[in-house]
């Protein structure tokens, strides 16, 4: 039970080993993917020091034994850079749309950290309005992949697979990040357990991100062979 508990406890930290795995294996380089690389190595020091707070919480002192603020980050730094993948793979015709969508999340940020939340404690408010902004991208990007006619297969494409990952991320984690706290007050059991769904979620995302990663590499190889 304690490997398991441990396992559990470290699982956003192994998991981003899989796409840093891929990484650092396969080197791609394609511009596009750029940002996802970086979101990786970042996401990864990110969690690696929450997740070292939160078990050994009793080596720091009690002002830097809270971690929270290290998820409100991981929030931003995750809409930042898979927002800015999303804009690379899009046509310049809806750059207006998406910078004037950024702009209105970057004013809400800093209109909620500076008069109603803490950036010191989650923030609710914050992770809705990001999984708003990313899953708006996504289904635009869903959208424009339907209604394509360059004979792409986009299921298999990479950037597909990364809109997918996202989306199914950011509708689900949705629901626990703004609910987790009044429920996880009421009725603890319930709590763990949707820790536990965000754990298993974000395990799958890393699997789909580094999928994307790999098939990107892959796409390359055949690019420069052909």
């Amino acid at each position: 039970m304690k490997l398991i508990q441990f396992i559990g406890n470290w699982s956003e930290v192994w998991a981003l080993l899989i796409p840093l795995i891929v990484i650092l294996i396969h080197k791609p380089k394609e511009k596009t993917i750029r940002p996802l690389i970086l979101y990786v190595i970042i996401a990864f020091i990110l969690n690696l020091t929450a997740t070292f707070m939160l078990e050994y919480y009793y080596l720091f002192p009690s002002s830097l034994q809270n971690n929270n603020f290290l998820y409100n980050l991981h929030s931003i730094v995750r809409l930042f850079f898979f927002s800015w993948y999303i804009i690379k793979i899009t046509p310049r015709k809806f750059s207006f749309i998406y910078t004037a969508l950024l702009s209105v999340y970057i004013v809400f940020v800093l209109v909620d950290f500076l008069f109603f939340e803490s950036p010191l404690f989650i923030s609710p408010s914050l992770f809705a309005a990001g999984s708003f902004v990313m899953l708006f991208l996504c289904l635009t990007f869903f959208l424009r992949s339907l209604q394509d006619e360059s004979g792409t297969n986009w299921i298999n494409h990479p950037s597909f697979i990364v809109c997918a990952g996202i989306s199914l991320y950011e509708a689900i984690t949705f629901f626990i990040f703004l609910f987790i706290y009044p429920i996880a007050a009421k009725n603890p059991d319930f709590g763990r357990l949707s820790l536990k769904i965000y754990q298993v979620v974000f395990i799958v995302f890393c699997i789909l991100l580094a999928l994307a990663l790999y098939r990107s590499k892959r796409q390359q190889t055949v690019a420069v062979r052909t």
